[in-house]
């Protein structure tokens, strides 16, 4: 994962303004080559969570979510808290039982109204009067196969937080992958392992025919 802005201890790369725009507009959404870069990241993490998770202690697995509707790339020993979303959605979450401050968040809705840009934006922006909060960064990312991300960093209440701002499949899939931690170097480790292993499937259950969704969860949650 390469950084397309800067921020203190991350190696990642600067792009002028207008690199990142055009980087921005290559990768929306599409069926062709968007699709083909979004099943490839499912087969990467894969891969991934199969050639590290059995060596134990500090490995990765693929985890989905209880309709089979999202997959993430979660840290070995990290408990599953089966959230649950309205249909249209689809959310799951995983926390260190050793220190739940240390967890993962997936959330996909469908169709992404907001860009991820403006989705990040509004995000810090309501957070910004909270006291105590400090935002170590806010800007585009850049992941494995040229997808476009937006990130904000932040701490808060002695949380080290990241959130990655993304849109998937065709039509567009809004996903915003959380990750919270103690301390700034464990978000760092969480950041580089975690984030390009969240993909919707973009035909799953939550996105296609309520007929599909899993019974148990309502169509629309209580106000």
């Amino acid at each position: 994962m390469a950084r397309v802005g800067t921020r203190p201890r991350t190696p990642r790369r600067r792009l002028a303004a207008p690199a990142v725009d055009a980087a921005e507009h290559e990768q929306r959404p599409r069926s062709g080559r968007g699709a083909a870069v979004a099943i490839l990241a499912v087969i990467v993490a894969f891969l991934l969570g199969f050639l590290i998770a059995p060596r134990g202690h500090g490995g990765l697995v693929v985890e989905n979510d209880r309709d089979q509707s999202l997959w993430a790339l979660v840290p070995t020993g990290w408990k599953n808290e089966d959230l649950v979303a309205p249909y249209g959605s689809a959310l799951d979450g995983w926390l260190a039982v050793t220190n739940p401050r240390a967890s993962e968040t997936v959330l996909a809705t469908r169709p992404s109204r907001t860009a991820p840009q403006l989705r990040a934006r509004r995000r810090a922006a309501q957070l910004r009067p909270l006291r105590g909060y400090q935002q170590t960064y806010l800007g585009p990312v850049a992941f494995a196969g040229g997808r476009i991300v937006w990130l904000l960093q932040y701490s808060l209440a002695g949380t080290y937080t990241a959130v990655f701002e993304f849109d998937a499949c065709a039509p567009a899939i809004a996903v915003t992958v959380t990750l919270d931690a103690p301390s700034s170097a464990s978000l760092l480790a969480e950041e580089n392992a975690l984030p390009e292993g969240a993909e919707p499937v973009c035909d799953g259950p939550a996105f296609t025919s309520p007929d599909r969704a899993d019974l148990a969860i309502p169509l629309h949650l209580p106000s």
